[in-house]
């Protein structure tokens, strides 16, 4: 094995500088009060443990930890700056007196005193050219690796490579800014680093993260000999205490300097002015929606009633009746809002004497979709009238009640008592829950509806039937659940469906309708109204409606359904089972031309979650099985992991605002924290003695 040492510190400089540290050192002992010993302590470049600024200030989660117990006991703390191996050379010669973020390797106990508390978890990682693809150890026989001299992480890989007869060419630099900068240039095949500082740095460079990762290893504070063991001591009894304050220094350093590897947050004082700002935007576009409305209603029909003849009036009445009942319903499907939980589709064809019918479909919060089909007694003008304000009243109702049954008595009592024309509309409103499936509904003079199951079988919704609105003001209402399971669905209709005509005067009937459905298993919302559209139009053959015929599909997709497309692969919980999985995502990803930073980011997260369940999900020595679940749905990709281990939710770890303290995955917190900013969609169940954790990421 070949070794390339360009060290330029010697020997007899650093015997000049340890002369002149202890000789500042001792004046300034002599000067300072017994009260606030000093202590020197060696700073390498390590972001975000710890590194010198711009500013040649140090900085990092380290440093923060310091400079908070420093003021806790009274001292006094001095910087040095260095490489790794100066910083290694100088706590053993007596130079600096704590080396922050020391690997607790057996060499390292071996040479030095090492805390008991850990700062954070590593690991190393092997950093390639962004246009390299070596995934496998056998990949770098022979070729040039750089690493950082006295290196934990470089003495381990090293072993390892020795034991598989693998002999690559090793290039020593002073820091790890060296080692990704060699790398970028192509200078050397790869490179070694830790893996929190390549996450913290390798955007700057043109390189990419290999699927080798190695050696995970606790960072802790470190100390020369036994005459500074109290030294450790103290910092340990610190930060044990400051790891039990979920508000302390330690998760506000933690916080702060992983949040700046990926995101920007807005002040906390900008949040509510933003959300006040959307709200009366949204309320302000609903209150001059109704305006527009009324105003362009009355518009038209004074236009009418002073413009034309008695003949054109009727049929531009029914005209007007017409636009203003399609104008009001739901008809650019595209432009409703992307969800996976259902898909859905209606139309409205209206009879040449315009009636009544409308549908509608909104969200009343971000999980429950309210569903709403009616048909408003009378013809022409008036009843399109009385649907528009029908429709508007239930809309704003359901806002504020949310249950059916209280959004249809409020409607009623509203039309009820100023309604001398005695004008009626019946109505089926539900409210679909996305999460659970279960559909709250009510049926006020409505014809039942159907409910769809997934091999097309239909029954009828016929819980819940109530008087039609507009007749008493005094009328209670009441309500019926039912659960749709995946796949399963809902068509709501008219009575101009069951009640279309042959030439014969036949009636197309609600049992030919159920039938027509059973046919349509299968088949998306849209496919399956346009096939009861045809199977309606064979039937009449072709003979003008007498009534409205509206139809409303909707298919409900379970957001914790497998899709049957999903890639399985059983993990074993050993950290080099990561290859296997980033192997699975890239197969993944490049089946829909996912970009690469994309794939970057998914692989990092589950990385981060897929070691933290290795290293705490278990709490034992046994083999265990962890499942992946990789699919594409949509423009997503979704990974689910389960195990069966310890009860433990990572959507509760807040760094700085937790309320309750982890337990033994506290050594993974701030990779979890990682891992939530890099991915869209995290969402986390137990469920039959395992761990469910879904994931999600757009690629687009």
């Amino acid at each position: 094995m070949v070794l390339w040492r360009p060290i330029t510190t010697s020997v007899k400089t650093d015997t000049r500088l340890f002369l002149l540290i202890i000789f500042l050192g001792f004046l300034n002992r002599s000067a300072a009060p017994a009260a606030e010993p000093l202590y020197v302590v060696g700073v390498h470049e390590n972001a975000p443990l710890i590194f010198m600024d711009s500013d040649n200030q140090a900085k990092g989660i380290a440093i923060d930890l310091l400079t908070h117990i420093a003021a806790k006991q009274g001292w006094r703390i001095r910087y040095l700056p260095g490489s790794y191996a100066q910083c290694i050379r100088r706590l053993e010669t007596g130079v600096i007196d704590i080396f922050p973020g020391m690997p607790a390797s057996p060499a390292m106990q071996n040479r030095f005193i090492l805390g008991d508390e850990t700062i954070v978890t590593n690991w190393g990682q092997l950093y390639v050219p962004a246009d390299n693809d070596a995934t496998t150890l056998f990949d770098f026989d022979l070729k040039h690796v750089a690493v950082v001299e006295a290196d934990a992480y470089f003495q381990y890989f090293e072993t390892v490579l020795n034991q598989f007869e693998i002999h690559p060419r090793f290039v020593l630099v002073d820091d790890y800014a060296a080692v990704l900068s060699q790398v970028d240039q192509k200078k050397v095949a790869a490179g070694i680093v830790p893996r929190l500082y390549g996450a913290y740095h390798e955007k700057r460079y043109r390189v990419s993260r290999s699927p080798i990762g190695f050696r995970p290893t606790d960072l802790r504070f470190a100390v020369a000999d036994v005459r500074n063991a109290p030294t450790i001591q103290k910092i340990d009894h610190h930060l044990n205490t400051l790891k039990r304050k979920p508000d302390s220094i330690f998760y506000r350093s933690l916080d702060r300097w992983t949040r700046g590897v990926r995101t920007v947050t807005l002040p906390m004082w900008l949040r509510p002015f933003w959300f006040l700002g959307i709200a009366a935007g949204i309320m302000g576009v609903i209150i001059i929606g109704n305006i527009i409305l009324r105003i362009q209603v009355k518009l038209r029909t004074r236009k009418l009633q002073t413009t034309i003849a008695e003949k054109e009036k009727i049929e531009s009445e029914l005209a007007v009746a017409r636009d203003i009942q399609l104008q009001l319903v739901p008809s650019d499907f595209p432009d409703v809002p992307k969800r996976r939980e259902f898909d859905i589709f209606a139309c409205l064809e209206p009879a040449r004497e315009v009636g009544g019918d409308f549908y509608d479909f909104f969200f009343i919060d971000r999980d429950a979709l309210c569903l709403v089909i009616g048909d408003v007694s009378g013809k022409g003008v008036p009843a399109a009238l009385f649907m528009a304000m029908t429709k508007t009243m239930i809309k704003s109702a359901a806002r504020l009640l949310v249950e059916p049954e209280f959004i249809l008595a409020d409607v009623n009592r509203e039309i009820a008592r100023n309604n001398p024309s005695l004008t009626f509309v019946t109505v089926f409103l539900g409210v679909l829950d996305l999460n659970t499936g279960r559909l709250t509904y009510s049926c006020a003079g409505h014809n039942p509806q159907l409910f769809i199951g997934r091999k097309g079988n239909s029954l009828l919704l016929s819980d819940a039937q109530c008087p039609a609105i507009g007749l008493d003001d005094t009328f209670q209402y009441r309500q019926a659940t039912v659960t749709l399971a995946h796949e399963e669905g809902l068509l709501l209709f008219t009575d101009g469906v069951s009640e279309a005509q042959d030439a014969k005067n036949h009636m197309f009937t609600q049992e030919s309708l159920m039938n027509t459905v059973s046919l349509t298993a299968g088949l998306p919302p849209k496919a399956r109204i346009a096939a009861i559209l045809s199977r309606i139009r064979e039937f009449t053959e072709g003979r003008p409606l007498t009534d409205d015929l509206t139809l409303l599909s909707l298919t409900y997709y379970s957001p914790n359904r497998i899709d049957d497309s999903a890639t399985t692969i059983a993990l074993k919980n050993d950290i080099h089972e990561m290859r296997r999985i980033v192997e699975g995502v890239t197969r993944m990803a490049d089946s829909v031309s996912c970009p690469p930073i994309v794939v970057h980011d998914i692989t990092l997260a589950i990385e981060e979650i897929f070691s933290n369940i290795v290293f705490y999900g278990f709490g034992d020595d046994m083999d265990h099985t962890i499942t992946l679940q990789l699919l594409v749905e949509g423009d997503a990709l979704i990974l689910i992991l389960q195990d069966e281990g310890i009860p433990f939710n990572p959507l509760n770890v807040q760094v700085g605002r937790r309320k309750t303290p982890l337990e033994e995955r506290d050594k993974g917190g701030m990779g979890i924290i990682l891992a939530k900013n890099l991915m869209d969609r995290m969402e986390y169940r137990r469920e039959r003695g395992k761990n469910i954790l879904r994931m999600e990421k757009r690629y687009r």
